[in-house]
């Protein structure tokens, strides 16, 4: 099994950066929507794409419309389970 995964840490520094919506670790473990938090669907857009970049992983169509956080981190970490 891999020990490759997507972290609260990791996912607050990509939102940070890639959708500029300031965020940390302990504000996403909340599970609040990307929408609560200021992320539009283009700042979402941009944090997918990074998270497949990074962790080269292929995300399905449509992970861009994900609601919250932690959906994305099941998601990938699904993924890169199930391709170890």
């Amino acid at each position: 099994m891999s020990d490759k995964q997507l972290h609260l840490d990791d996912l607050a520094e990509m939102v940070t950066r890639c959708a500029g919506v300031p965020v940390t670790p302990a504000v996403l473990a909340a599970d609040p929507a990307f929408a609560e938090l200021g992320v539009d669907s283009l700042g979402v857009l941009g944090v997918v794409a990074e998270v497949e970049n990074r962790l080269a992983v292929s995300l399905p169509d449509g992970a861009d419309g994900l609601d919250r956080p932690s959906d994305l981190i099941s998601l990938v970490n699904d993924r890169l389970a199930r391709s170890a």
